[in-house]
């Protein structure tokens, strides 16, 4: 399970190590809210969001981060003294604790310096049987910090210097894995993860008892996400096996053959009004084209053609979609991104504007959309995140 350490601060700034680059800082401003004051990209890999105030409950909602970092020390350089870091570590170990320090885009030389510097200010408190980890990648994955029970620090370049700070939360990565692998019809490999699909429905802004329509379901992804936040789930698509998939997962997610809250049909999305029946929807979350993957990096005329040939269809379902959302309810959908053999990206502009849809942006930062997502396995077609909002 996903944990808090009890000494946590209520606010200042955290680190989060990101899962899907800017679309993780876009959930996390989205489900944090007014607590978000400030956030940064100092690198890839990690956020630095400063907090007026930490909800655990929120927290724990958080799909798109690995980990969460209270930030305690902010040394100029590897060699800094951090003996006052140190110490306040030292009230979390004692001599049959695991001990990692995760470095993120940091050199080699400068890692093994604090390495070297934490486990002599550890030993120099007495504590001479502590474990140090040494993980591959010099990076102790969250899945590990939990079947480890490691005391996690984590160090990052940060204006100018280094941030640190000891790893307090973690998801329950194993289940979220075990959804994608375990359920009665799996996706293939270029489908959405669990993981992702989960950060989408956040995206969506709704709680428990809203009702979710996902007009592309295919197998279900977002659908069994989304019914495990407990809403009320609405799904379509066009062709009758995905629609027997997905009510296969819905049933197996929400156990014992019962229906919670949960409708699959076969229909149109791009006539969501006649076969909703007049119903309104609190929230759309839907990726309606799924790319097959290249083999190699088309030229971009070709990828050009491919993004056009998807944009009719996502034209069409957007005005369905705003159709039959309600007042201040959100679109969030998902696009394909081509990399291609010229060094560019291709990908499709939506407008909503004459829908009565505006862009959704989220606490101090301003986001580009679509919001590309990070390290996907996807290779030359990679995904990106228009997340919509209706006038209110």
């Amino acid at each position: 399970m996903p944990y808090l350490l009890p000494s946590t601060p209520k606010s200042g700034r955290f680190a989060l190590v990101l899962a899907h680059g800017k679309l993780s800082i876009l959930e996390a401003c989205s489900v944090l809210g007014d607590a978000v004051r400030k956030a940064e990209s100092p690198t890839e890999r990690v956020a630095v969001l400063h907090l007026g105030a930490l909800d655990k409950g929120l927290v724990d909602s958080l799909a798109g981060s690995h980990k969460i970092v209270p930030l305690e020390a902010f040394p100029d350089s590897p060699s800094s003294d951090i003996g006052s870091f140190v110490e306040g570590l030292t009230a979390l170990l004692d001599d049959k604790s695991n001990l990692s320090l995760s470095g993120y885009d940091l050199p080699e030389d400068d890692y093994d310096t604090l390495v070297r510097s934490i486990l002599d200010g550890v030993r120099s408190h007495g504590l001479r049987k502590v474990r140090l980890l040494r993980p591959d990648g010099n990076e102790l994955v969250a899945e590990q910090v939990l079947s480890r029970a490691a005391v996690d620090v984590v160090a990052f370049p940060y204006q100018g210097g280094l941030a640190m700070g000891t790893t307090a939360w973690v998801p329950d990565s194993a289940s979220i894995r075990a959804r994608g692998t375990r359920k009665p019809t799996p996706h293939s490999d270029i489908s959405l993860s669990p993981r992702l699909a989960s950060v989408l429905v956040n995206l969506s802004g709704l709680g428990p008892g809203g009702v979710v329509l996902d007009p592309f379901c295919g197998s279900g992804t977002i659908l069994m996400e989304a019914s495990l936040k407990g809403l009320r789930c609405l799904g379509l698509d066009a062709r009758a096996s995905r629609v027997q998939d997905a009510r296969q997962n819905l049933q197996w997610t929400v156990g014992g053959g019962r229906n919670l809250g949960y409708d699959i049909r076969k229909g149109d999305a791009r006539d969501l009004a006649r076969m909703l029946r007049g119903t309104k929807v609190d929230g759309v979350v839907s990726e309606p084209v799924l790319l097959p993957r290249l083999e190699a990096r088309p030229r971009t005329a070709t990828a050009r053609e491919m993004i056009r040939s998807a944009s009719e269809t996502y034209t069409s379902a957007l005005a369905s979609m705003a159709n039959v959302l309600q007042r201040s309810g959100r679109i969030v959908i998902v696009v394909p991104v081509i990399q291609t053999m010229d060094g560019e990206e291709v990908s499709m502009a939506l407008d909503g504007r004459k829908l009565g849809l505006h862009l959704y942006q989220p606490g101090p930062v301003g986001f580009e959309y679509p919001v590309r997502l990070s390290f996907e396995s996807t290779r030359w077609v990679r995904r990106g995140v228009y997340v919509f909002e209706s006038e209110s």
